[in-house]
């Protein structure tokens, strides 16, 4: 219950900063927030087969002067460093990119430590990351994230991770 209730926290969030589209590739801890994307009324959502695909459709859509919000896992985003680099951060496009952080302390499989640190280590130095408890945000959160890439002339980053003690945070 906790859960559905984060999910739709993050989708109406989401739905409130007026996006033109939303983009993104399938993770477990989104899953609830894509699909109610998915079945929005106030814009597309845009399902990527690969995370530097949704990276180039947020960039058209800043570059057309249209909000864009792309979600993916970190691991995805550490594959799209390029496209980000020389789109994104190059051209100076505001836009949002909502990341779940795996890896975190209450998050421990084994196979996303690395990726926590493979993001900590390539994605903080180029882009601004503001971390969030995936279970306890703002409600004005992506609204904030837009005005504040719309001020900075350049993407942000809205990284969720899993705390302990916040009820678990999202799901597997």
């Amino acid at each position: 219950m906790a859960q559905a209730a984060t999910d739709d926290r993050l989708y109406r969030s989401i739905a409130a900063a007026k996006p033109k589209l939303v983009t993104g590739v399938p993770d477990g801890m989104l899953a609830q927030t894509i699909m109610l994307c998915a079945a929005s009324d106030d814009f597309p959502y845009i399902a990527c087969a690969r995370e530097e695909e949704c990276i180039g459709v947020a960039s058209g859509a800043a570059m057309a002067g249209e909000r864009a919000v792309v979600m993916v896992q970190n691991a995805g985003l550490l594959n799209s460093l390029g496209a980000l680099a020389t789109m994104g951060l190059r051209y100076g496009l505001p836009f949002v990119i909502i990341v779940t952080n795996r890896g975190a302390l209450a998050d421990p499989n084994g196979y996303d430590i690395e990726k926590r640190e493979a993001f900590d280590a390539g994605v903080r130095p180029m882009a601004r990351v503001f971390d969030f408890d995936a279970a306890d945000f703002p409600d004005d959160l992506i609204p904030a994230a837009f005005k504040w890439a719309e001020a900075a002339r350049k993407p942000v980053i809205i990284a969720l991770e899993k705390r302990l003690g916040s009820g678990g945070g999202a799901a597997a």
